[in-house]
């Protein structure tokens, strides 16, 4: 998860994304991540197009290669095993949470208005320690989105 904030939630801008990141350099001189990749493919833009809401790339495919042969995560294990889900802002947003889901745990969830990742006390956040069954409000002070690294004060009541 925290791969996927870095890459996915946070500007290049403001973080070096490949810090502690395995990745190597190939033909064309570009990082190419090896921590949870199966394929690269390295390809030289001779033009592109925009089309409005994307630009359509076009290349030629200078190198490719398979890196491994794990199952690749999908939008659906995202959103149902992990617990993130696109915020509104975001191209790939599909609507509200479904309400069935809420009424099943009485403990309030708490979602990142930065990355729509969701905090479920009955999971917790393992990675950092934090134990299933705490609630929100007893998180540490300095906890942050293990997605994007905001701070508690981006999150709201689901």
């Amino acid at each position: 998860m925290k791969f996927i904030g870095n890459f996915g939630f946070k500007s290049g801008r403001d973080f070096n994304k490949f810090e502690g990141i395995n990745y190597k350099v190939e033909k064309l001189e570009t990082p190419i991540v090896t921590d949870f990749s199966i394929a690269a493919v390295e390809c030289k833009v001779f033009d592109s197009v925009d089309i409005g809401t994307h630009t359509i790339f076009f290349a030629n495919i200078i190198n490719s290669e398979i890196l491994n042969d794990k199952v690749p995560i999908t939008y659906e294990y995202y959103h149902k095993i992990k617990g993130g889900y696109s915020p509104k802002t975001a191209p790939t947003y599909f609507g509200a949470i479904d309400k069935k889901n809420k009424e099943e745990n009485k403990m309030d969830k708490y979602v990142c208005e930065v990355c729509g990742y969701v905090y479920d006390p009955a999971k917790g956040d393992p990675d950092s320690g934090i134990q299933p069954g705490t609630a929100f409000e007893n998180l540490p002070d300095d906890w942050v989105c293990p997605i994007c690294g905001a701070a508690k004060e981006a999150f709201n009541k689901e």
